[in-house]
């Protein structure tokens, strides 16, 4: 039994098709699992869906955590995931690049603009569905 404690902290909203996540602190394994199933949990009534990642400038990720994040991203693809896009706040966005799996056929994009992330999965969900402003 995997008794590890879980770092990493984050929220979560649904707004029509569209799962946001707000994240900070440096995630290990225990909880990555976590964000992933509490994502998939969300996300479970939703035919096809996409993904918005808003981490802060403190979020991170341990090494033995990146292949199981890269993972969450397949799963997320098998569960309806269209597209994910993550907003580069951090210097972490990028660590799961060099350990793409090839089953991951779900298109990413990092970029710093919100509105271009958010203009770009309107184009990969179903009906070009309006998403709006995710800051608060």
């Amino acid at each position: 039994m995997n008794t590890e404690p879980i770092h990493g902290t984050y929220s979560l909203e649904k707004r029509e098709n569209l799962i946001i996540c707000f994240y900070s602190e440096g995630f290990n394994l225990a909880g990555v699992k976590a964000l992933t199933n509490d994502i998939l949990a969300l996300a479970k009534d939703l035919d096809l869906w996409a993904l918005y990642q808003k981490p802060d400038s403190t979020a991170g990720i341990v090494h033995n955590a990146i292949e199981e994040m890269m993972n969450g991203y397949v799963r997320f693809q098998q569960a309806g995931c269209v597209a994910a896009a993550i907003q580069e706040n951090s210097i972490f966005v990028r660590a799961g690049t060099p350990h793409r799996p090839p089953t991951l056929r779900m298109p990413i994009k990092i970029d710093k603009s919100e509105e271009e992330l958010l203009l770009w999965l309107q184009k990969h969900l179903p009906h070009n569905q309006i998403v709006t402003r995710v800051t608060t």
